[in-house]
């Protein structure tokens, strides 16, 4: 009897991993999709107003820790589609403050070099999160953005100080020998500010080992070396920047905005486009992104949002694992409604995301496997037929 029962589960076992291995033989190929993350739809008429944050427009932010949104895009219409000067505004505040001073800015997270203003901004390339790690052995090198390079040299003989080296190009920039506790940083000077950190990070460990020695680094931030300085009247699109202080960024626009039916426009240079009906004057806003994807033929086709705005909402995870809520909408603001949201870290927002294809319905991939997996699960399901 014992015999049978394990032969009738290892024959179990070897059709399962038959079935995946024709499943995932489809799903190989990777390509590019535009992935729109959309507004909840409202009314453009005359005398409408579209308040939108990070609770119905997930591009904006919105930290789950704070139930809070720190971007806020407010459209008000005098007419049927028309905006005038003024009568548009986006803000931006800082989400976190000293000493990270993080902010998000048009679609992209940067960390504000100057603490009595936000007008220096430097772009971050790399943050770790508190349980994140990096584990180097002698002799690698991490390559980062921007052409920056960190190797791990060498190890003492009691395996407790390493040396660090930090390239660009392959020209050194910082050398230094640290042990289990430190930190490793590298500083530049800006125009405007001085003994700016560029990259930083926390030797957790240091392990010397007969065939190998490695270590592990843990608080690891990497900003661009391009800072993005700002200041009012610098325009984006049609808005320009009309207010900067130690923690905000304002813009409104500048000039008169017109949309008519069935036609998109820019509302904040390429970032933020919104899109009118066709069938009367409702629309709203979405901005795209392009990724790379799995792409299986075989994969059904899933509509997240139709066009007239009512949904079947089905989210759609962007890079991340999503937890979902529901919010409230604030009285009076059109286009309000309870939508889902939900962060992928504390202090980023999701992205509600929909993948269209020419006949404008959503793609939804299955996840792919590596050349690598399946050998090893062919050759576990040679074995387990062996074994028969």
């Amino acid at each position: 009897m014992h015999y049978y029962i394990t032969k009738h589960n290892i024959n179990r076992l070897a059709c399962l991993l038959t079935a995946t291995l024709i499943l995932t033989s489809c799903c190989m190929s990777v390509s590019a999709k535009t992935v729109k993350i959309r507004g909840t739809p409202g009314s453009v008429e005359a005398g409408s107003t579209m308040f939108l944050d990070g609770f119905n427009f997930p591009e904006l932010i919105y930290r789950i820790g704070d139930d809070l949104s720190y971007e806020w895009l407010n459209i008000s219409f005098a007419e049927n589609g028309r905006i005038n000067k003024g009568d548009a505004s986006y803000t931006t505040k800082l989400y976190k403050k000293s000493p990270k001073r993080e902010i998000m800015f048009m679609g992209s997270k940067y960390h504000s070099l100057d603490p009595e203003n936000t007008d220096t901004l430097t772009k971050i390339l790399k943050s770790f999160g508190s349980d994140d790690k990096k584990t180097m052995s002698l002799g690698d090198i991490w390559e980062l953005d921007q052409n920056y390079t960190l190797t791990f040299g060498g190890i003492d003989q009691n395996g407790e100080k390493v040396t660090m080296e930090l390239a660009k190009n392959s020209d050194v920039v910082e050398f230094t020998v640290v042990g289990s506790g430190d930190t490793f940083e590298y500083k530049t000077d800006f125009e405007s500010v001085d003994d700016v950190i560029l990259f930083t990070c926390k030797v957790d460990s240091v392990l010397l080992g007969t065939n190998s020695s490695i270590v592990t680094l843990k608080t690891v931030r990497h900003y661009s070396d391009t800072p993005l300085i700002l200041n009012t009247e610098d325009e984006f699109g049609d808005f320009e920047i009309t207010s900067i202080t130690n923690d905000t960024i304002e813009m409104k626009n500048s000039k008169t905005i017109s949309c008519s039916l069935d036609r998109t426009i820019d509302l904040l240079d390429d970032w933020i486009k919104l899109k009118v009906s066709s069938k009367g004057y409702w629309g709203h806003v979405y901005s795209e992104e392009t990724l790379e994807c799995l792409e299986c033929q075989e994969c059904p086709e899933v509509s997240l949002i139709d066009e007239s705005g009512s949904a079947s909402i089905n989210s759609t995870s962007v890079n991340t694992t999503l937890s979902t809520s529901s919010n409230n909408a604030e009285p009076g603001s059109a286009g309000m409604a309870k939508v889902p949201d939900a962060t992928a870290t504390p202090e980023q927002t999701t992205k509600l995301a929909t993948v269209e294809n020419d006949s404008g319905m959503s793609q939804s991939s299955l996840p792919g496997f590596s050349a690598e997996l399946m050998i090893c699960m062919f050759t576990i399901l040679l074995i387990i037929i062996r074994r028969k």
